[in-house]
């Protein structure tokens, strides 16, 4: 599956199981570092294998947040407010 920064993703394995993240970023490798903003922000990022995520959409209200170095809590309301969509 193609993953892109800004996509909702939930996780499928692990501790942090069907919790929502974002992407931020993507390593040469293709290991993800996802974010929600409570336990794992933009200073502490998860480091994730895409194998373990499902791909829940793509919003570009977080896309620019996460471009525009918006904050954890402002990106949080996002993904909250995508949750609810």
């Amino acid at each position: 599956m193609n993953f892109e920064i800004g996509d909702i993703v939930k996780s499928a394995s692990g501790h942090d199981k069907n919790g929502l993240f974002v992407i931020i970023s993507i390593d040469k490798n293709g290991f993800l570092a996802i974010i929600d903003c409570k336990h794992h922000t933009r200073v502490n990022p998860k480091r994730k294998n895409p194998k373990h995520l499902i791909k829940i959409g793509h919003s570009e209200e977080i896309l620019n947040k996460v471009n525009s170095h918006a904050t954890d809590k402002e990106i949080y309301k996002a993904i909250q407010n995508f949750e609810k969509e």
